[in-house]
């Protein structure tokens, strides 16, 4: 199979990939690998492209049923030294390749390479987040309950102590479903966090639960610029290879959709539930006080919607289908702040970047630094909501990435 290329590598400060399903070494014919990373799934997706003779696909038996090892590996200008190894456990999902039609020749080994396509999923993180759970926990606080379910896994939990729920709760009871959607159910139910939770597993089988909205006050992880093409911008691009600073020249694209959220859930919001001693508690949210105080907001809090046309006396929602837990309101802050946190998301083209273990941590706030007049009221903090990293193989390994930033504020001022 590989065996009629020789061993990619380029000498220049790089990522090299190296893939391997069972004992087949695919390395050289691997041209393209791209990661999805979000806060919105429970796992990382992976794309690889290989070119291969549909041949050796039937030899080999390639057909899902053995893991698929990758690794990358990024120089500096000596080869002897890695700055970053990354190892990736994959469990084959789908495959797509045409099957050729030509007759190869008797006297001569015919090689007709097509490009064969691999979708998958980071393995460990797979079989954590579909691990089926079922217990009861009588007196126990959320992070408890959820350290005992992590803890029937392999799996390790980083769980945000900042702004978590404290109130230990009488008796919670884990139905038998995986463990995806029991941290859903949970945190639907009574509410991680005063904000916004983001549940996932990284690719290191390590189930993460961050409070969004905390993550907003504190430091970033990384600095975004984006830099004219009229001046000299070779100080801020030397620095932009330390997995800590990344820089674009494209133009970003914004969204912003406040407007339509009010439409949708109304801008005054009243939950019946009902605690233990009484019939019924009635709680009152008025959703634009409620999105400054729960929401993702980076300086200024100002919400731009028709206040007019949605006025709080003529558009109220009623809920009764939560019966909540006593007075408690977590479980409407973790549901809505997930709502009132999209209203305004960017989309970044970043090139040429090195260290990606950045790129692939979602949930994590993000500073953008826009030298751009027109944009500068979008600047500051964001949350990292997904990336997708691509690497093409051409003479050397090009690299990009498309960022996925939200937050609740549209301007800064």
């Amino acid at each position: 199979m590989s065996e009629d290329k020789s061993r990619y590598w380029s000498p220049s400060r790089t990522y090299e990939f190296e893939l391997k399903i069972g004992k087949v070494d695919l390395t050289p014919d691997l041209v393209s690998v791209t990661i999805l990373t979000s806060i919105d799934i429970p796992y990382q997706t992976f794309i690889l492209q290989i070119t291969i003779d549909p041949n050796d696909v039937v030899m080999e038996e390639i057909y899902g049923q053995t893991p698929l090892k990758l690794t990358s590996r990024l120089y500096s200008t000596s080869q002897a030294v890695v700055q970053e190894q990354i190892d990736f456990e994959l469990m084959y999902l789908s495959s797509d390749i045409p099957m050729g039609v030509s007759v190869p020749k008797p006297e001569e080994i015919q090689k007709d390479r097509y490009l064969f396509q691999i979708v998958c999923v980071a393995r460990q993180a797979y079989t954590t987040m579909n691990w089926v759970v079922a217990s009861v926990h009588i007196g126990k606080t959320l992070q408890e309950s959820v350290q005992a379910m992590v803890d029937t896994s392999e799996a390790k939990l980083k769980y945000d102590s900042q702004g978590a729920n404290k109130e230990v709760i009488d008796q919670i009871l884990i139905p038998t479903s995986t463990m995806y959607k029991n941290l859903q159910y949970l945190n639907r139910t009574f509410g991680f966090y005063d904000g916004m939770a983001a549940m996932f597993c990284s690719h290191d089988n390590i189930v993460h639960v961050k409070n969004l909205t905390a993550k907003m006050t504190t430091s970033n992880k990384f600095v975004l610029y984006q830099l004219p093409l009229n001046q000299d911008n070779s100080k801020i691009i030397d620095k932009c290879n330390d997995g800590i600073n990344f820089y674009t020249t494209d133009a970003i694209q914004t969204s912003y959709q406040a407007s339509g959220a009010f439409a949708y859930m109304a801008p005054k919001l009243k939950f019946i539930v009902k605690p233990k001693d009484r019939l019924f508690h009635a709680i009152d949210i008025e959703l634009e006080q409620f999105s400054k105080d729960y929401g993702l907001i980076s300086k200024g809090d100002k919400i731009f919607y028709d206040n007019k046309a949605m006025s709080t006396k003529s558009r109220v929602s009623i809920h009764k289908d939560h019966t909540g837990y006593e007075l408690n309101e977590n479980f409407i802050r973790a549901k809505y702040s997930r709502r009132v946190s999209t209203f305004s998301e960017l989309t970044v083209q970043v090139a040429n970047m090195m260290k990606i273990l950045n790129l692939m941590d979602v949930g994590e706030a993000v500073k953008l630094n826009t030298q751009i007049t027109p944009t500068r009221d979008l600047t500051d903090m964001y949350m990292l909501r997904a990336s997708e990293i691509t690497f093409l193989r051409e003479k050397d390994w090009e690299s990009m990435a498309k960022l996925h930033l939200i937050r609740t504020n549209r301007t800064t001022t």
